[in-house]
């Protein structure tokens, strides 16, 4: 089990450190509320997020977002609302082509094999070994 939570928690660094990279390239972060993102800054990451409860309604977070010309990458919840919020907002990027086609949010899911089904778990499971192991050999971080 040790093993297992070690591994996974390197696997979320992983997966961190490549949404870190993405945002350098100017790419914009989305998740659903302040705890999904209070649990990603926990887990180290440090680029732009937007939290779509900000903003009133999809057509106002899409205006928002297609003005600005970023690609988007969406960490909805697999619950019922996110899988709707998540298919609606795709629907509508889809006109202007800035999404990452759920590609990290299917990564998270492979890395937590179903386990989480939001970002705000992130820091419960995990983060302990993160902390412990902060800079993992074999990985590359910053």
């Amino acid at each position: 089990m040790i093993h297992d939570r070690q591994e996974m928690a390197l696997r979320i660094r992983e997966f961190i450190d490549s949404l870190n990279q993405e945002c350098t390239a100017g790419a914009l972060v989305t998740v659903e509320g302040k705890k999904d993102e209070s649990a990603l800054r926990e887990a180290g990451f440090c680029g732009e997020i937007l939290v779509y409860n900000n903003f009133q309604g999809i057509t106002n977070f899409v205006d928002h977002v297609s003005r600005n010309g970023r690609k988007v990458i969406l960490l909805f919840d697999r619950d019922k609302k996110g899988r709707t919020l998540t298919s609606k907002i795709l629907k509508k990027l889809d006109l202007f082509g800035y999404h990452d086609g759920l590609y990290y949010k299917k990564w998270f899911t492979r890395i937590a094999h179903g386990k989480f089904m939001c970002i705000e778990n992130l820091s419960n499971y995990c983060m302990s070994f993160a902390e412990k192991y902060p800079n993992p050999p074999g990985l590359n971080m910053p």
